[in-house]
């Protein structure tokens, strides 16, 4: 059973607290399907993310299955299955592919094949066996409902919670996702679904409805009773008739006749049964009353004529009168009678399964998989997305490329040596000034070429790390979050970055160095520290960007912000000119480029072209040593700030 008591949740607005779930109490036992309606607003979607823990509510206490879920930390993983609304799944993946890949990080199988029979079964039971190949772009609204069920269904969860996954659908596909819903509250005894909706059509799939109004619960019952309690014709007409009274007395009135609503359907919590039996027997033969536009103060339980929408529940109702406590028990016989024909029937199908099927039996065993068995799974599906993106893997092609032949256009010819400066002096005063000016010119032309082959390495060589990178987390946000509802470690998520990502720092920045090495005849300095001076520049900025990434909930801000952080690299290097002396010390060690490019340099202190780059530039080149520990804090902060943007959950 869950039971919500006394929730209360406000949000400070201008200085003044403003309740968006005020005093919501309610239990659903299991086996039940809920829906939770309301107007637009009224806190539907909020007091489904408190539930699911992504929300902390301000007072009151949640519990399920009779323990108290704030002291439990919230559910386990493998207890919760929570439906956004928004995609869940990665557009270039199929739906088995998808499906597998949840098994794979959610759930910890004996062996390859019995993974595999829990994506068949899964598969099966939300009719997606006939789209498995299909990839996730192609899907309908309704199949990408279906999906998202499929997803949280690996773990076989006992609390499915379902934000407005029905929005958006034609009628055909409207209806179909709620027999579905309905379908998985009754395939487990202990299971409880609940679904969000704005909708109030299909509500007689429902077991029971619970109506919002500004954040207040104004009606908890079954479907069958929701119109005479609010005394209207048609369901349709509720948000019209909610709006003519404040919420505060639709919840007043609502409070009157909770308790018999409750004793009536069975949906009181349990330790409400050892309330005094002359007050409960009080409350429950009141006066259920339609509320309308009156505040009934007495209730009174209606006849069967009153519900006439279900058939066979009506002639239950004939057949016992007005004597709810029979029917009561009735129903609830009916219930277990139900509950042992399912258990009978799943085992029947089952035995049926093992003489047509070769697949093992599905594993029950719902732990979750350690670090490395998740960092495999998001490696290998993002891999798999890689080579499907045929635009990113063409981008990735002509930058990887091209980028080193932009460098080599400037440097085809070979890189003139520089003049040696003669030490005798000749009597000739216009001889020697000839010679001192052809000696100027020799390193002016060296030195600027060596210097300006290096830079410009260094800078495309992070323009390509920021491309990598910007939008690498901020564009799977919304993946992101619901997977590490499921149990996703966001250890094993960072891990599974730094290897994707490194592949292409790597690749990137060593084929520039060789690339321009080979075609330029050799660029003056140790090419192993130029090498080691790319790699961490390209490292610092891939994963500084990809802090950004994680920090910002928008691809497009994160674009943005990464490309102005490398559009400063170039300015800010002090590589072309000096910065002023009160401004240098404070800048420079935030700017990749400065560091990788002062350290190349300075691996040339050995040749004579360190003298000629020292002419052409104003600032100090700093040992490669000291340059790759400071790139390598670049990398440490960009790494924290991956990991904290990751841990903070940034729901909408």
């Amino acid at each position: 059973m869950l039971e919500l008591k006394n929730i209360s949740l406000s949000l400070d607005r201008d200085g003044e607290a403003h309740a968006l779930l005020d005093d919501i109490t309610f239990s659903i036992p299991a086996g039940h399907l809920l829906a939770i309606v309301g107007p637009s607003g009224c806190g539907k979607t909020t007091l489904m993310k408190t539930v699911a823990g992504l929300k902390h509510h301000d007072h009151g206490e949640i519990h399920w299955e009779g323990r108290n879920v704030e002291d439990e930390k919230d559910l386990h993983p493998s207890e919760l299955g929570y439906v956004p609304q928004f995609s869940i799944a990665h557009d270039l993946l199929t739906v088995e592919e998808c499906v597998a890949s949840a098994v794979a990080l959610r759930t910890r199988q004996p062996d390859e094949e019995t993974a595999w029979a829990l994506v068949e079964t899964t598969l099966q039971q939300t009719g997606l066996t006939t789209l498995a190949e299909r990839q996730v772009k192609v899907l309908s609204g309704g199949q990408r409902r279906r999906l998202g069920l499929a997803l949280e269904l690996v773990t076989n969860p006992t609390l499915l919670l379902c934000d407005e996954v029905t929005s958006g659908l034609d009628p055909k596909s409207e209806r179909e996702i709620t027999q579905l819903l309905h379908d998985l509250a009754r395939s487990n005894p202990r299971r409880i679904v609940i679904n969000v909706t704005h909708s109030l059509t299909n509500l007689s799939l429902f077991d029971t409805i619970l109506v919002l109004h500004e954040g207040r619960v104004v009606y908890h019952g079954p479907p069958r009773a929701l119109s005479h309690y609010f005394s209207v014709e048609q369901a349709e007409e509720i948000y019209p008739k909610l709006a003519r009274r404040s919420s505060e007395r639709w919840a007043e009135s609502w409070g009157r006749h909770r308790d018999a609503y409750y004793a009536t359907y069975g949906l009181a919590p349990k330790k409400d049964e050892s309330r005094d039996k002359e007050k409960d027997k009080e409350s429950s033969t009141g006066d259920l009353k339609a509320v309308g536009d009156r505040e009934p103060d007495r209730i009174k339980l209606p006849s069967a004529a009153t519900f006439p929408d279900e058939a066979e529940k009506e002639k239950e109702e004939e057949d016992e009168g007005d004597d709810w406590s029979k029917y009561k028990k009735r129903r609830e016989k009916k219930q277990r009678e139900e509950a042992r024909e399912h258990v009978k029937s799943k085992k029947k199908d089952d035995d049926e399964g093992e003489e047509e099927s070769a697949h093992p039996e599905v594993s029950e065993d719902h732990r979750l998989p350690g670090v490395i068995a998740q960092t495999r799974e998001l490696l290998r599906r993002r891999w798999t997305i890689f080579w499907r993106d045929k635009t990113q893997l063409w981008l990735q092609l002509a930058m990887t490329l091209g980028f080193p032949l932009l460098v080599v256009i400037f440097g085809i010819e070979p890189i003139p040596q520089v003049r040696q400066l003669s030490v005798r002096q000749d009597t000739n005063m216009i001889a020697n000034a000839k010679e001192q000016e052809a000696y100027n010119q020799s390193q002016l032309r060296a030195g600027s070429l060596v210097s300006g082959l290096i830079l410009m390495q260094v800078v495309l060589v992070t323009l390509m790390a920021s491309n990598n990178a910007a939008r690498e987390i901020a564009g799977e946000r919304d993946i992101l979050e619901r997977e590490r509802l499921g149990g996703l470690r966001a250890t094993s998520y960072v891990l599974s970055k730094v290897l994707f990502l490194g592949t292409f720092v790597l690749v990137q920045a060593l084929w520039m160095g060789l690339f321009v090495e080979m075609v330029c005849s050799g660029i003056p300095g140790d090419l192993v520290v130029k090498l080691i001076m790319l790699v961490m520049a390209s490292g610092a900025m891939t994963f500084v960007c990809l802090g950004i990434s994680a920090i910002m909930r928008s691809p497009e801000k994160a674009t943005i912000l990464s490309i102005y952080l490398v559009g400063f690299q170039l300015p800010l290097s002090g590589a072309l000119l000096a910065l002023p002396n009160f401004i240098a010390p404070a800048v420079k060690p935030f700017i990749a480029a400065y560091w990788a490019w002062a350290g190349s340099l300075n691996s040339m202190k050995s040749t004579s072209f360190y003298d000629a780059v020292k002419v052409v530039i104003n600032t100090g080149l700093e040992p490669w040593t000291l340059a790759t520990f400071a790139l390598g804090l670049h990398i440490l902060v960009g790494l924290a700030l991956t990991y904290a943007g990751t841990k903070n959950s940034q729901w909408d």
